[in-house]
């Protein structure tokens, strides 16, 4: 008699969860790379946030090595024990070239179509930037790594707006142009399961109820392009 095995591939939980808001953030600045600190209201969400996810199970954390990133992990981290959050730069903000900290009214005042352009997936990236396709291939394979490293458990992975942006583009096969198709809130939380064969579902997006209330005034303004729009979640990152 011959006995059929059915092996099971378990898959890792991920909680995929945006930084608290930033001074770069109100501003409407093209962060990227550069460090800005988090303004009070943004310290308020971390809170709101470890609080929304105290009784989680978290076996690990991996998060940007910049420092919007780790505090958001740390004030989760706070009623998880000993866990210590891994730094990995995959997880960082798309680099933005000669846009970097430069305010995105700035930007759009000096180069209208080319920031246009570039948020309908246009032009490859910022001049002397990182391209989308270059964040794309980043971010999901920090993605991976994170899961691998907690393979069958549950890890926190914290991050910027348009990485989580362009990941999520990435392991859905989206078109170049489509990138920017998501809203990613501060401190949102996006629930992902990944198996070890790479492949990635997304349970939900963008769930940032904990930190609804806290300031009505924090929804951002859209950039006008004629007929099209972007909000500045796209470029406060």
């Amino acid at each position: 008699m011959v006995v059929a095995i059915k092996c099971i591939d378990m898959s890792t939980r991920v909680l995929l969860v945006r930084h608290a808001q930033t001074f770069g953030n109100i501003e409407g600045r093209f962060c990227g790379h550069s460090e800005t600190e988090l303004t009070p209201l943004g310290i308020a969400q971390a809170r709101a946030l470890g609080l929304r996810l105290a009784a989680e199970k978290i076996d690990g954390a991996v998060c940007s090595d910049l420092s919007r990133a780790r505090l958001t992990a740390e004030a989760v981290l706070e009623s998880h024990g000993d866990i210590v959050p891994a730094f990995d730069a995959g997880l960082r903000e798309m680099y933005y070239g000669e846009w970097e900290a430069m305010l995105g009214t700035d930007v759009r005042a000096q180069h209208p179509e080319l920031m246009r352009s570039f948020f309908l997936g246009g032009i490859e990236g910022a001049p002397g930037g990182e391209s989308i396709a270059e964040v794309r291939t980043r971010t999901a394979a920090a993605l991976l790594r994170a899961a691998e490293l907690h393979r069958n458990g549950t890890v926190l992975i914290v991050s910027h707006g348009n990485a989580i942006m362009a990941m999520l583009a990435e392991v859905l096969g989206l078109p170049l142009e489509r990138t920017w198709a998501f809203s990613i809130e501060n401190t949102s939380v996006s629930r992902l399961l990944v198996t070890s064969k790479g492949h990635v579902t997304i349970q939900s997006l963008n769930d940032a109820a904990h930190i609804h209330g806290l300031a009505e005034a924090t929804i951002p303004r859209p950039f006008e392009f004629g007929q099209e729009s972007v909000t500045t979640s796209a470029v406060t990152a």
